[in-house]
């Protein structure tokens, strides 16, 4: 779990780069989530690995005053919760033709759009990952929304939405949003990170604006039944982050709901039973403490036996099965970077 950021400006926080034909950084690699999301407005952004593989995060970013593009790709399936500022909403659109994703429960489309508002934040689930999300200063866009409604910002509510590319006249959003993300825009600012020019960012925004006024003018497609699921995930995760090894009756007293609700809203949101996505849950948690400099354990034991494991071998052979290598491996390659 990451803390709440308190700049929001890039940072130069990662451990390898690509370049482009003429010498420029214009991607990042990063091994750990807390460094991918590193001076984003996120409160806190959770992942959990669910399939076998490595994650490594490539990505670019490109920074305006009121706005941030991020265009980024992973391979392992993973289920990720993330929360905006509450100044800030979050939109985004999976380019990958062949991706297995799904946000807040609903199976996406390549390059559906959807809009994160809401107090909860967003849950997405997915492997093979290639997208471009954008973070939006609510004010602005809101403003920009009024305006062209020709209403005052106290009559605009932005709500989670979700936009088809048939909306989308001529592609012209999304072509923008894509072509914004591929080098070429922005002065650079440090490895991966561009500083958006004036002008782009103003169009986008207005872009953004017309797309979205339409659509909140209509009934949300995000369902009741997909905003109590997240709700319901969140309040059961948070209840068993702080009991060493919560019982199911425990996790639906913390939840308000029955065990078949409590399954039902894990598996529509998150693909996976409360009991195995909070084993996975622990896993990741382990392998970002292995990674960690700051939380690195001296011995592998010690790490399991925090985490509400008697037998390190079971450990072990649990955290093996998902990132395909033992945890002594990921702790003795940890010292060595």
């Amino acid at each position: 779990m990451n803390r709440p950021q308190q700049e929001l400006r890039p940072k130069d926080v990662g451990i390898d780069q690509r370049r482009d034909a003429g010498g420029g950084c214009v991607m990042r690699l990063n091994r750990r989530r807390c460094e991918f999301v590193s001076g984003l407005p996120l409160v806190e952004s959770e992942s959990v690995q669910l399939g076998r593989g490595t994650a490594r995060y490539l990505s670019r970013r490109i920074w305006g005053r009121d706005l941030v593009v991020l265009s980024y790709s992973v391979t392992p399936k993973l289920a990720v919760h993330s929360v905006p500022r509450r100044d800030w909403v979050v939109l985004l659109m999976p380019m990958n033709q062949q991706a297995d994703f799904a946000f807040n429960g609903r199976a996406a489309r390549p390059f559906d759009l959807f809009l994160s508002a809401g107090p909860y934040g967003y849950t997405t689930t997915g492997k093979d990952r290639r997208n471009i999300a954008i973070g939006i200063r609510r004010t602005c866009l809101v403003s920009a929304c009024s305006a062209l409604a020709g209403v005052g910002p106290e009559d605009v509510e932005l709500s989670d939405v979700v936009l088809p590319p048939e909306q989308d006249t001529g592609q012209r959003l999304r072509r923008t949003l894509i072509g914004v993300a591929r080098p070429g825009v922005g002065e650079p600012v440090s490895p991966g990170h561009f500083a958006m020019p004036e002008a782009v960012e103003k169009d986008l925004i207005s872009m953004i604006a017309a797309q979205l006024l339409p659509a909140l003018r209509r009934v949300p497609d995000a369902t009741p039944f997909r905003a109590d699921a997240l709700r319901v995930v969140r309040a059961a995760t948070d209840a068993a982050k702080a009991l060493p090894a919560p019982s199911l009756a425990e996790l639906c007293a913390a939840a308000g709901v029955s065990q078949r609700w409590l399954h039902k809203c894990f598996v529509d949101t998150l693909g996976a039973s409360p009991y195995r996505y909070i084993r996975l849950a622990r896993l990741s948690k382990a392998r970002d403490a292995l990674l960690t400099p700051e939380a690195r354990p001296a011995l592998v034991k010690c790490l399991a036996l925090s985490l509400g494991y008697r037998l390190s071998g079971r450990f072990a052979a649990e955290y093996r099965s998902v990132f395909g290598e033992n945890p002594t491996d990921t702790l003795r390659g940890s010292r060595k970077d």
